[in-house]
């Protein structure tokens, strides 16, 4: 009897072990997930495909510094669970394909996965010539994201974005990215290509650079819906370049810019414009562009620096639950990012704190 007794013993402390210390702790579900506290439970992630339908969360930030990757770090299959970063980060990573595809800390993931509230800091993801797909979060993203944000540089061929590089038919809210996207098509300093998605209260301040469809926040918007953002960084393209928007084209319901803007230099020499390169049957609404950054070509209005800096100039706007702005002193930003770069000039200095100062009892 005492054999059988610690027999069940036995059994029963190996099997707590295995639910409570998998990783660095959890069980996968969503009321306990998979703890993710070291770049060695990042990897053992990585590379056990059978766990990508759990539930995981970052309990610390993770330096992946050291290592360089030939494919997406997660990636050997789709995500189908949930990654919550839960206000960590993961720095450092590189990426060298050697002409992989499907490119970024995920490969791809599926209409069933959620990310959100992670950072990706100082990221390098380089494709090949033919590399397709890339991206600082995902190279294809098909699941919901939010409270995400990417800081590095992506470049690839064909659809290729600072955080994402094709996001198919999900939502994308709040989340930005700084670093800079560079490829042939399709490519965008938040998102590449955006298919059917809805993208809102995100902004991009990186650069965009490549040949044919390319915007400083997405290079083509195909049947999906902007609203609430803006981009500030350069554009460079030959085609289908905008501000904003690269192309935004609708065969019918979808493809509707609304409320956002763009003030980055846009350069380029056929279908060029301030906010969208080219308009291919969507349509564009209270949306603006700086005035003498790009080409006027009739989608989007632009204003003057000054009217950019003034709250009337932008009608149907929300300045009490969405943006906000430094009257007179600084261009509309979204009230989620409330940042130490108050006039947005990419430093912190002596004039943010007087433009602080200035409306401190505001």
């Amino acid at each position: 009897m005492s054999r059988m007794l610690f027999a069940i013993i036995i059994t029963e402390v190996l099997v707590l072990l295995s639910v409570s210390f998998g990783y660095s702790g959890g069980s996968g579900t969503p009321e306990a997930p998979y703890q993710i506290a070291a770049k060695a439970d990042l990897l053992e992630l990585a590379a056990t495909t059978a766990d990508y339908n759990k539930c995981f969360i970052l309990t610390a930030d993770i330096d992946v510094e050291g290592q360089v990757f030939t494919k997406a770090i997660i990636g050997a299959a789709d995500f189908t669970g949930t990654f919550d970063g839960n206000s960590h980060k993961i720095t450092n990573f590189t990426i060298d394909s050697g002409g992989n595809e499907h490119l970024g800390l995920f490969g791809s993931t599926s209409s069933s996965s959620l990310v959100k509230n992670l950072g990706i800091e100082n990221f390098a993801v380089s494709g090949a010539s033919v590399s397709r797909y890339v991206g600082g979060l995902a190279g294809w993203n098909g699941g919901n994201i939010s409270n995400c944000y990417s800081t590095g540089n992506a470049s690839g061929t064909y659809f290729v974005g600072g955080l994402l590089g094709f996001n198919s038919s999900a939502s994308i809210t709040n989340c930005y990215s700084t670093g800079n996207a560079n490829g042939d098509q399709y490519v965008g300093a938040l998102v590449g290509f955006n298919g059917y998605g809805y993208i809102s209260y995100c902004y991009s301040a990186g650069t965009a650079s490549g040949s044919s469809r390319v915007g400083g926040l997405i290079g083509l918007n195909q049947w999906g819906n902007i609203s609430n953002c803006y981009s500030i960084g350069a554009v460079n393209g030959t085609s289908h370049t905008g501000g904003l928007v690269g192309s935004n084209w609708s065969g019918g319901m979808g493809g509707i810019i609304t409320n956002s803007y763009s003030t980055g230099i846009v350069s380029g020499s056929s279908d060029v414009g301030g906010l969208v390169g080219i308009q291919e049957g969507g349509s564009v609404i209270s949306s603006y562009f700086l005035l003498g950054a790009g080409p006027d070509n009739g989608y989007g209005q632009p204003l003057t620096d000054a009217q950019m800096k003034q709250q009337a100039s932008f009608i149907g706007w929300d300045f009490i639950e969405i943006w906000n702005i430094g009257e007179n002193q600084t261009y509309p930003f979204l009230r989620k990012y409330l940042s130490s770069d108050i006039n947005m000039d990419g430093r912190t200095d002596f004039f943010d704190f007087a433009i602080l100062a200035s409306h401190w009892l505001d």
